[in-house]
């Protein structure tokens, strides 16, 4: 505390340099957050290449309502399967 009273503006100038620091890196975290998602996107594009998933996010949803309705896995689509376990609904041609 005394070098504070002894070098005044020496203490100014580390709070302003410590002020620029963190303006710079408030600045900047809008840029990092962006290539941060977009590094998570892209490696989960190549995670799923990888897998040969390539099914969409839509098939994968049907794929959950199946395995939630009837507890096991279909690979008829949704309504086809409602029809089949599920008598007097009629079905379209």
């Amino acid at each position: 505390m005394s070098a504070a009273y002894e070098r005044p503006l020496a203490g100014v100038a580390v709070a302003a340099g410590v002020a620029a620091a963190g303006a710079f890196l408030w600045s900047r975290r809008g840029q990092i957050g962006e290539a941060f998602s977009s590094g998570m996107d892209r490696l989960s594009e190549l995670k799923a290449e990888r897998m040969g998933n390539t099914r969409s996010q839509e098939e994968i949803s049907e794929e959950a309502l199946t395995l939630k309705e009837t507890g096991r896995k279909s690979k008829v689509p949704r309504n086809v399967a409602r029809q089949e376990t599920q008598p007097g609904i009629p079905t379209v041609s």
